[in-house]
């Protein structure tokens, strides 16, 4: 007699299921700008252990059971905590949340307790991010009826997608507004995309690349960990310009025919060294003026008679070496919430792309860099690179009208005749890598160990602040 066959659960996409809720409960979810640490898979595996134990379980008794997810629990939260993968709830937030609760059970050594109020927290805040998600959706809505207004006002259609924020009729906080919106969409579509197609590699997607959730779940750095950051990447790329004007790369010995090749690279990214060495040593190359003189001399580059080609507009190839790319990227990227709208990683190009939109509407809008709030005009110029800690409210709004007015301003006023053509990536690509490097010299950046090893020698003061 045939006997049916018995279909057993699937514990793989059980196990996959737990992991991608753990994951979404853990601490990438905080609203609060406050840095803490992204649960890894390691993190995640004690509670998928658990599940499968509890399965296996099944003719158990219920006592029995109870014991066994009690102990596997305790065991995960002691291991999380203990390793720093996972961070413990806050207590703060759970008495504001739980009112009626007593502090001793907030501040219980409980690893149960802890986990209840761990999660629960976790839960109201991803809550709270969808409910802030939904309201900022609406938002945007009444500020693109107001953009279609404006347009038929002026006889013309509003355009979709990106160009159609381009549309005046809107401030510059609701013009950052929609791009913000826009970008979160996004990536809401792109983590949903990943979820429902692979779902067994969506932990690792999340976990690679953390930027990829909307605002409302990003967790923001605090500017004296992006202005210590940026100084490293700055460091990073010299250290790579010097050591690949001087040492062939490993793959070089792959190739016997390529060594000609070889050998002119080095001597480009040595022509590079003595440009950067120039223009660091030169009297006054600080601030605002000394990114005027660095774009007076890249003139002949940023100005020319046929259009820029695909290669120099997407600064491929020869254009900038890679080891400033490279550094460009890290120096980028150390802002999570104004790195563009790329939800894998991050561009030079494409950043530079988003950061020219925004240059066209300040300038095609003439808006005023006084009337930008200090924490937009603070976003704004950290997206340029401009600026660091402790910076004033004056100095920034003098850096962005300098930025303006040699990107963007100055370029139209010496192209409108269609005698000269203008790379704007290039200047702007140019311009951040000043930026960085001028905010790596700063005596306010966080890094001040980098500022101060060649003071002593130069019989100046050493100013640690």
């Amino acid at each position: 007699m045939h006997r049916p066959a018995i279909r057993r659960p699937n514990n793989g996409r059980r196990t996959t299921t737990l992991a991608i809720l753990a994951l979404f409960l853990s601490a990438q979810f905080q609203r609060e700008h406050v840095a803490q640490p992204l649960a890894s898979a390691s993190a995640v595996a004690p509670p998928m252990m658990a599940a499968r134990m509890r399965t296996k379980a099944v003719g158990a008794t219920a006592g029995a059971t109870i014991e066994m997810a009690a102990a596997s629990s305790a065991a995960t939260v002691a291991e999380s905590c203990t390793s720093g993968l996972v961070s413990p709830p806050d207590a703060d937030a759970s008495t504001a949340r739980d009112g009626g609760a007593t502090s001793s059970s907030q501040h219980s050594s409980n690893p149960i307790i802890q986990l209840f109020n761990y999660v629960k927290t976790s839960c109201a805040n991803f809550k709270d991010g969808l409910f802030q998600m939904n309201g900022d959706h609406r938002r945007c809505n009444d500020i693109r009826a107001r953009q279609r207004a404006f347009a038929q006002s002026n006889g013309t259609l509003r355009p979709r997608g990106i160009r159609g924020i381009q549309t005046g009729g809107i401030t510059y906080e609701e013009y950052d507004f929609l791009r913000k919106g826009l970008v979160d969409r996004n990536k809401l579509f792109a983590v949903v995309m990943v979820s429902v197609c692979l779902p067994n590699y969506f932990v690792y997607y999340l976990w690679s690349f953390p930027d990829m959730m909307p605002s409302p779940f990003l967790n923001g750095k605090d500017e004296r960990e992006v202005s210590r950051e940026r100084c490293h990447a700055v460091i990073s790329a010299m250290l790579d310009m010097e050591r690949g004007a001087r040492v062939a790369p490993w793959s070089a010995k792959l190739n016997p025919f390529g060594r000609r090749a070889t050998e002119r690279a080095m001597e480009r990214l040595g022509e590079w060294i003595t440009l950067g060495c120039t223009s660091l040593e030169e009297l006054g190359a600080t601030g605002s003026a000394g990114g005027r003189k660095m774009l007076k001399k890249l003139k002949p580059q940023l100005y020319t008679t046929d259009p820029p080609t695909k290669q120099q507009r997407l600064l491929a190839g020869n254009i900038i070496p890679k080891q400033i790319m490279k550094g460009l990227t890290k120096a980028i990227a150390a802002d999570p919430l104004n790195k563009g709208s790329s939800p894998f990683g991050i561009g030079v190009v494409k950043h530079i792309e988003s950061v020219t939109l925004a240059d066209e509407f300040l300038v095609d809008q003439e808006i005023d860099v006084v009337s930008i709030s200090p924490t937009l005009l603070s976003e704004a110029c950290s997206a340029r690179l401009i600026g660091g800690p402790r910076w004033t409210v004056e100095e920034r709004r003098e850096a962005l009208a300098s930025w303006l007015e040699e990107t963007e301003a100055k370029p139209r006023e010496l192209t409108k005749d269609g005698g000269a053509h203008y790379n704007g990536n290039l200047a702007r690509a140019a311009l951040m890598c000043y930026n960085a490097v001028d905010g790596t010299r700063d005596s306010r950046s966080d890094s001040s160990l980098l500022r101060t090893m060649y003071q002593g020698q130069q019989n100046e003061p050493i100013i640690l602040n």
